[in-house]
């Protein structure tokens, strides 16, 4: 057996696997919040986590089905939940059960199918271990003040850019948290941010417009790698902090740079279309915490709409923009 533990600030998450190998997918999302020495962790509340490999059990007969149907790059699924306990299954391969209440979750992977053990049931275990503590993963990039003096979150819509323009922001004197994940607490004083760890998907075209990421031309079929973090460390500043959300941008494509202040109402738009999955049934609970707290967010700071010029151009008059938020 294997035993990893996850610092995620309120939020640990313990996870024993049959196999040191079904830990690869926590380990790619969480790797550096890992902790070796458990003796000196604060006493927070654990989310317990069992990977093995068995046979896959279909869904509880009586189960309420909230999903079925094709889920992108993973293929034919099933979602469904009994009162607070969720399932998801992808039939005869892999099948993942959270008892919300009971702060727990189990993954069972065929043998021939271990490689779903790093799929998309990690992150949706994170999601729910984390909003049992009042945190919500948000669909984000995340990039810090100068001298931390907040953080500023990155919506936009699938294909548009995040990767490419956090990462160039980054490089023109902003901290670089995350490109595609972020997470949000609530605090006495307002809401914060941190960024999820998981590896950088980066693609051909991003490391060709990027070239001082200086990446191995290691291209899967999509034209894409995954990059540790700790790869790029050398080249951009890294923020591990949880700092105050001070802005929220959209990003846009356009032939020029710009940028201009949005309604509250139109940002939350974006986030909801991004964040917020309903079922037939309607929201799950997770969902329905996930959207209160972004409309308390919209209510809480700016936002703005941000245009990215073809070929990042004017890249560095936009960071220097953002940094005068």
């Amino acid at each position: 057996m294997a035993n990893h533990i996850y610092d995620l600030g309120p939020t640990q998450i313990r996870v024993e696997a049959e196999y040191e190998d079904l830990l690869i997918g926590f380990n790619n999302f969480l790797e550096e919040r890992r902790r070796l020495n458990t003796s000196k962790l604060t006493p927070v509340s654990t989310f317990e986590v069992s990977i093995r490999i068995g046979e896959i059990e279909p869904h509880p007969v009586d189960s309420e089905l909230l999903f079925q149907g094709k889920m992108q790059t993973e293929g034919e699924c099933e979602f469904a939940r009994k009162g607070e306990t969720y399932f998801l299954s992808f039939p005869g391969e892999a099948r993942m059960m959270i008892d919300v209440e009971g702060r727990q979750a189990e993954i069972v992977v065929a043998h021939n199918h271990r490689i779903r053990a790093q799929g998309c049931m990690v992150p949706i275990i994170i999601e729910y271990a984390l909003d049992r503590e009042d945190q919500q993963v948000v669909h984000a990039a995340g990039l810090a003040l100068p001298d931390d003096k907040g953080m500023i979150l990155i919506s936009a819509a699938s294909n548009t850019g995040k990767t490419t323009t956090s990462l160039a922001l980054a490089k023109c004197g902003l901290k670089f948290a995350a490109d595609d994940v972020m997470v949000l607490r609530r605090e006495a004083d307002g809401l914060v941010a941190w960024g999820l760890p998981r590896w950088l998907n980066v693609h051909r075209k991003t490391a060709e417009m990027l070239p001082w990421l200086e990446l191995e031309p290691k291209w899967n079929g999509n034209e894409e790698q995954m990059v540790p973090r700790r790869d790029i460390a050398s080249k951009i500043d890294i923020e591990n902090s949880t700092l105050p959300v001070t802005a929220l941008i959209h990003l846009k494509r356009g032939e020029k740079a710009a940028i201009e202040p949005i309604e509250a109402t139109d940002m939350l738009v974006h986030l909801t279309e991004d964040n917020v999955r309903g079922s037939p049934t309607g929201l799950t609970s997770l969902q329905a915490n996930r959207f209160t707290m972004l409309a308390d967010l919209v209510d809480s700071v700016p936002a703005y709409s941000v245009t990215i010029g073809e070929g990042l151009l004017d890249i560095e008059t936009v960071a220097r923009d953002i940094k005068e938020l």
